[in-house]
């Protein structure tokens, strides 16, 4: 302990009390060490080997009255000269016989031991006498003082600076900054047995009674002050950090009334720390219209997703909520610079995510999805979302984005993920998440590795027939552009034309594609009769236009949790959604090459999920679609668009034995499918959604098709027969939305079909993955949510809508041309 001392006269203490000389002798035991080769006074025999201990007594007897004690410590101090020196025995004369010992009677008059030379007593000193000038204190008078493990020593060569009447002063001392383990024994009312004889000389002997006698007293004591001391402060509000954190920056906003155009506004978010230590945030928008300041605000923890808009002329992104999904009109903002903008993303998306208490990696059972710039996003199912009635609706859904850069994605229930780059480099998902403009924020410490791709951007060169010059770029004014984009809508020069962001720079020059779908002539050309058409690659007497192809390779350097699975460029690729029988046992994995061979995954496990090798399945023609489903059901899609069943296919025989032709629908080439546990959906060129029917454990191959949706780009189906798809066109509330994620409500075993199509995030979305998602249907019904759409739009004017529901359609896009809107983010 550190003494404190005060040379005050007027100054008086409690804690040389006989109960602070208890607490030093029984307390501090253990802190007690030897200094150099001197050795220690006892107190043991000052105390009093008969009487019994209590709290209430004094330890040490007080000084008899009179002060004879006294007068004799004077005289011993000035016949010396010397400081006074504690009154008890040394160990020396502990040890000589009792015969030579002075009577307990005798303690009442301090000793002073004239042979002991001040040299060897190099040790701290107790204020006896100081404690003999201070009233013994009752238990009740105990009970409102603080200084039950409190006790003053005093350096030897302090004393010296006194005289024979002046002694030091006590002005105060604490023992409440002590730090008791709650995991480990209490030391202090036991003696220990390892302390050198010198410790042990100074614990008291006392008996277990007297012990725990004297333990609850002073529990009680300690219990009496806590009440005592917080009775007046209970008014007081809890002791919770409460913070406000706020960033500002200078950003622009696309006005979403007329006229239509980016804005300069200043931004503002706010995050600030709840009573409960939740964090949430506000982010404020300020804009001036017609020379008048006006905001708007956005809580963060009502954002479903924050997305990268592909976009060559400004770095921006859109930021959705529930409402606005429903509209299709994000909130658009741009930064200045790439950079600039990727910080507002990151510290929006660490906001969102820690408002709504979302961290860590995603879980097996997440959905997973990749926009049409390669972008990967994940959400958390919950149990309501497949709920037969009153589901909950999928633009509540919250999407975070994990980094990296995919063309697809699937996974399985077990958290196996792999996926499948523009350039056809197969990936498997290391178990991180982050990555990407996320590094350093809100990604994990590992896992969590370098990433590129490759892919190409198309131009068209259109030309126009005339009897004088022939093929020539200059036609009529009703025409296309002579170069432009696929739809001819917009003009795309080799000058002009920009990689899509500026994340991607050239990697090759401008080469004509002859990889184009129907074909092409030596030159690269396809004719038809006018734009548009349909493109063969011939000439014939009734072609009077013709276009062909240019492309141009362009790259990123990103990072993200994926590791390569060499050596097979990969096209497509699909895992048995549901769980094996065993740990051990593989999960079944098939793939198809970008030359159309069928392949087949070996020791796909989740402790190894990039498996080990591959197992060719000889087919006739060249694939472009795979899907395997439950109880090992394989199904496939020729490039002619035919598709085929996979017999005999187990965990023992993972190739199968052979391929058993399905007729295709009428009129119609297949392009993709999809199968969960029972249920088997593709999709064919002019995006018409089917349902195979009559499916059944001895009848696998099913015997007809059912129409269910037209305009339907990707179909997703999950572990128990959900349906998710990819639309191509979804009529919203104020725009026509190309790539939308949609899904198919009131599936349930006796209706596999579904009913009714519930919107969710888009456009701008190119690929899902349900089949990770075996969460069960709850049992009860989520409130009062559904699955209105709004479909009214309001006065422009205004900004916000507020429109009518009313159902979902079972067809995803009514008959009618919204026109375009500049406002919708598109593809």
């Amino acid at each position: 302990c550190k003494a404190i001392v005060c040379g005050r006269d007027t100054d008086r203490s409690q804690t040389g009390s006989s109960t602070s000389l208890l607490s030093a002798g029984c307390f501090f035991t253990d802190d007690i060490k030897e200094q150099g080769g001197s050795f220690f006074r006892s107190d043991r025999d000052l105390s009093d080997a008969e009487g019994p201990l209590a709290i209430a007594d004094t330890c040490l007897p007080s000084v008899a009255e009179g002060g004879n004690g006294n007068s004799e410590a004077d005289q011993a101090a000035d016949s010396h000269g010397a400081p006074v020196v504690d009154p008890m025995p040394s160990p020396l004369e502990e040890a000589t016989p009792d015969s030579e010992k002075r009577p307990t009677a005798d303690l009442e008059e301090p000793l002073s031991d004239e042979n002991s030379h001040p040299a060897e007593l190099q040790w701290t000193n107790i204020d006896l006498k100081e404690a003999g000038k201070n009233p013994v204190l009752s238990a009740s008078a105990l009970a409102e003082t603080s200084s039950l493990s409190s006790f003053g020593t005093l350096p030897l060569g302090v004393e010296d600076r006194y005289g024979a009447d002046e002694h030091p002063l006590w002005a105060w001392i604490s023992g409440g900054g002590c730090l008791v383990d709650s995991h480990s024994p209490l030391k202090w009312f036991t003696i220990q047995s390892g302390l050198s004889s010198s410790g042990q000389s100074l614990c008291l002997s006392i008996t277990p009674a007297q012990t725990a006698a004297w333990r609850k007293q002073i529990f009680q004591q300690l219990a009496e002050r806590t009440r005592r001391e917080l009775e007046n402060f209970r008014h007081y509000e809890q002791a919770v950090e409460q913070s406000v954190w706020v960033k500002t920056g200078t950003l622009q906003w696309w006005r979403t009334w007329k006229p239509y155009k980016w804005i300069d506004v200043r931004v503002a978010l706010e995050q600030f720390t709840g009573n409960d230590g939740t964090r949430d945030s506000i982010l404020f928008i300020y804009y001036v219209q017609a020379e008048e300041k006006k905001y708007l605000h956005v809580f963060l923890n009502e954002v479903t997703i924050l997305v990268e808009i592909l976009n060559e002329g400004k770095h921006s992104f859109a930021l959705y909520t529930p409402e606005r999904t429903k509209q299709r009109w994000p909130i658009r903002l741009a930064a200045a610079t790439e950079q600039e903008m990727h910080d507002w993303l990151a510290l929006l998306s660490m906001s969102c995510c820690e408002s709504r208490r979302i961290q860590g990696p995603p879980s097996p059972q997440a959905i997973w999805s990749v926009t049409c710039k390669g972008d990967i996003f994940v959400s958390e199912p919950t149990p309501d979302l497949e709920v037969a009635t009153h589901p909950m609706p999928c633009d509540q859904m919250f999407w975070r984005q994990i980094g990296g850069h995919l063309r697809l994605i699937e996974s399985n229930s077990r958290g196996i993920v792999w996926g499948v780059g523009y350039d056809h480099t197969a990936w498997v998902y290391t178990g991180g998440y982050g990555g990407g403009f996320l590094s350093g924020l809100a990604d994990s410490a590992d896992n969590i590795h370098a990433q590129s791709d490759v892919k190409s951007v198309y131009i068209y060169e259109n030309q126009r027939w005339n009897p004088v010059t022939g093929y020539s770029s200059r036609g009529l004014p009703t025409d296309r552009y002579m170069w432009s984009d696929a739809s001819g809508l917009q003009e795309c020069t080799k000058a002009n034309t920009k990689p899509p962001s500026p994340q991607w720079s050239w990697v090759s020059d401008w080469a004509i594609d002859f990889s184009v779908s129907g074909g092409t002539d030596r030159e690269g050309w396809q004719y038809a009769a006018d734009f548009p058409a349909s493109y063969h690659g011939h000439k014939t007497m009734k072609d009077f236009v013709r276009r062909r192809r240019w492309a141009r390779k362009c790259k990123i350097i990103t990072s993200g949790p994926w590791l390569e699975v060499p050596p097979i460029a990969l096209w497509d690729i699909s895992i048995i959604p549901e769980s094996p029988a065993t740990q051990e046992e593989c999960v079944a994995l098939w793939a198809i090459s970008d030359k159309g061979d069928v392949l087949c995954r070996l020791n796909v496990t989740p402790q190894n999920p990039a498996g080990s090798s591959w197992l060719h399945v000889g087919t006739d023609q060249p694939f472009i679609s795979v899907s395997i489903g439950g109880f090992h059901q394989v199904w496939a899609v020729a490039r002619d668009g035919s598709t085929f069943y996979r017999g005999s296919v187990s965990p023992k025989k993972p190739e199968g034995e052979c391929w058993y032709h399905i007729r295709a629908p009428p009129k119609q080439k297949l392009k993709q499918v999809s199968v969960g546990r029972t249920a088997v959906f593709t999709v064919d060129k002019n995006g018409n959604l089917w349902y195979r029917q009559g499916i059944t454990p001895n009848y696998p191959q099913g015997s007809s098709w059912e129409h269910i949706s037209n305009n339907v780009r990707k179909v997703s189906v999950g572990p128990l027969d959900q349906i998710w798809v990819i639309a191509d066109k979804v009529q919203g509330s104020h725009s026509l939305s190309r790539g939308t994620v949609c899904h198919r409500t009131g599936v349930q075993p006796m209706e596999p079909k579904g009913q009714l199509w519930d919107y969710g995030i888009g456009g701008g979305w190119e690929h899902i993955s349900i089949r990770g998602n075996a969460t069960e249907f709850s049992k009860k019904t989520s409130g009062e949510t559904t699955t209105e759409r709004l479909v009214e739009p309001t006065d422009p004017e205004v900004g916000e809508s507020e429109g009518r529901g009313d159902s979902p359609r079972s067809t995803l896009l009514v008959d009618e041309d919204p026109g375009v809107d500049r406002n919708a983010v598109q593809c």
